[in-house]
């Protein structure tokens, strides 16, 4: 794999890119940005973040007021940036330009946070899309990033359990309860007796009010003993309460 992707840093320059900027790195493996951009504000790493969506909060408790309020089916969110700036853009490269060669260098920092947070499961599962949607971008993000993770961490990732079966209205367009609606009936469980009091770690590339990965955790946790979730990023606060 190493000679792979020391051919991969031949031929195509990207990859001694700094993924979220563009400016030349000397080592995409040890870290896939530069110095610049490492003094950003868009790395999660606030003192004070909850303990159950990983969003920061301002307040010396331990939840956020949305997780305060709302049951939360999953057991905790990992997710390493916040969901603004040059990772929006990148986020939306991996998922809109067909710049699947990202999944990677994307999945490496998705992976750190993981062994930070000391998640231990046995088993990995994208969000999944719809067939319509699917069949439009030929691909799926999270499970990109689910593959890639499953590789560095060695673990199994399956395709064939979580489906979308119900095509929605895009979620950023949405309020709180419509994103409820919208989400009601949308996923299906398959092979449940494949992950039968196993652990899961659910991969998504963005966490936003929770509302997908909640749904999904839900049906995930009638059989399954936990559900964690791992995404490259999430956003800083939502009105969902408000």
């Amino acid at each position: 794999m190493r000679f792979i992707n020391k051919l991969l840093n031949i031929f195509f320059p990207i990859k001694i890119k700094c993924i979220f900027c563009g400016r030349d790195i000397p080592d995409l493996d040890n870290e896939p940005f530069c110095k610049e951009c490492k003094k950003e504000s868009f790395f999660n790493n606030s003192v004070n973040r909850c303990k159950t969506c990983d969003m920061p909060i301002t307040t010396k408790t331990d939840y956020c007021e949305n997780c305060k309020k709302e049951r939360r089916h999953f057991d905790k969110v990992t997710s390493p940036f916040i969901y603004t700036g040059n990772v929006r853009k990148l986020v939306i490269r991996l998922k809109s330009n067909n710049a699947k060669y990202l999944a990677l260098p994307m999945a490496k920092l998705i992976t750190e946070r993981i062994k930070e947070n000391r998640l231990e499961f046995d088993l990995i599962i994208p969000v999944p899309l719809s067939e319509k949607s699917y069949k439009k971008r030929r691909y799926n993000q999270a499970e990109l990033l689910a593959n890639e993770i499953g590789s560095i961490l060695n673990k199994p990732v399956r395709n064939d359990i979580l489906f979308k079966v119900k095509e929605t209205s895009h979620q950023k367009e949405l309020g709180f309860e419509d994103r409820q609606r919208n989400l009601r009936g949308a996923y299906n469980v398959k092979n449940w007796k494949e992950f039968d009091k196993k652990n899961i770690l659910l991969v998504d590339d963005v966490v936003t009010t929770c509302a997908t990965i909640n749904i999904c955790s839900k049906l995930l946790k009638k059989h399954a003993k936990s559900v964690f979730v791992a995404s490259f990023a999430r956003t800083k606060g939502n009105k969902m309460f408000k």
